[in-house]
């Protein structure tokens, strides 16, 4: 081969080698510590995230004025990760939150992005899921379950999929907030239901993933949502599990993180989105242990999968 000829490498395969060589020194550096010293740099600084987390619900600096349409989501990031961390919040700030969140709410039903915004899918599920963390009559009751069940009719469409808000894009993502929401608040019913999974079969690509509508990329934010919607909805068997699995495994990168689409960088949140959808499958496991003996071409999709067979 003439070097003319020798390929070039792209823009993110340079990146991803950098990262790996960068990541591979910190691994070696680790490796050489005294193991009292590797469990000091593995403590969680728990304190420190709880008083960041408070303040977060508090104030927030002006330069967070680009999430003005994503204020539920500041109050459901907060108060979900100090949940996680077995902590709670005083009773004048739940009451501060409640108050906030019920300015969000519309009078026909779903929860804006800030006081006075049109209801969104999203900023309804971030809104929901705060109220339900807080927990309590007041926090509970302040959602307007009858016209919310309106409002997730509305977003309905006859492909079976939901608009995330009136006159706006119908996605995986909207399907996954629509029902959480109904199943959260009980108000999940056959209509609402109705072709849901047909329109995310449909979003599950030839890799195995899903992607955001049908046509398009597999993805990681959208294969959590996906495979979620479908145990909420009873369906996940209806999935191609072994090659949704096989999708899953191979987006780990050398760092040991997932990327989110293939041949793309690794990035922290699809350690939540990827790892999320392991935990939802091995959750679901009853359920799709039978596709996973399924012989391929005369091998267990176990058998074959770990040759990194694609099905």
């Amino acid at each position: 081969m003439e070097a003319s000829e020798v390929p070039v490498a792209t823009v993110t395969q340079r990146s991803q080698k950098s990262v790996e060589s960068q990541v591979g020194r910190i691994y070696e550096s680790f490796a050489k510590l005294p193991p009292d010293a590797q469990f000091r740099m593995l403590e969680l600084k728990r304190e420190n995230h709880i008083d960041y987390l408070k303040g977060g619900l508090r104030q927030l600096p002006s330069s967070f004025c680009v999430l003005d349409a994503l204020r539920p989501w500041v109050c459901f990031w907060n108060l979900h990760s100090l949940a996680l961390l077995g902590e709670s919040v005083d009773a004048q700030l739940q009451n501060n939150i409640i108050y906030f969140l019920s300015l969000c709410q519309d009078p026909n039903g779903g929860y804006g992005g800030g006081p006075g915004q049109m209801p969104h899918l999203a900023t309804t599920y971030a809104a929901v899921c705060s109220l339900v963390t807080l927990g309590g009559h007041k926090a509970l009751s302040s959602i307007n379950r009858s016209e919310m069940y309106m409002f997730l009719q509305q977003m309905k469409h006859l492909s079976g999929g939901f608009r995330v808000h009136d006159g706006g894009e119908i996605d995986v993502r909207a399907c996954y907030a629509a029902i959480s929401v109904a199943s959260i608040l009980n108000i999940l019913d056959d209509e609402l239901v109705q072709n849901v999974g047909n329109y995310i079969l449909s979003c599950q690509t030839y890799e195995g993933g899903i992607s955001a509508e049908p046509g398009t990329e597999a993805h990681g934010g959208y294969t959590f949502c996906g495979v979620a919607t479908m145990i909420m909805i009873n369906q996940v068997n209806q999935l191609d599990l072994p090659r949704l699995i096989d999708w899953l495994v191979f987006q780990q990168g050398k760092e040991c993180g997932f990327k989110g689409r293939t041949n793309k960088l690794v990035d922290c949140c699809y350690s939540f989105w990827q790892g999320g959808t392991f935990a939802l499958l091995q959750r679901a496991c009853s359920t799709f242990d039978q596709q996973l003996v399924i012989p391929v071409e005369g091998k267990s999709f176990e058998e074959k999968g770990r040759n990194g067979a694609t099905f």
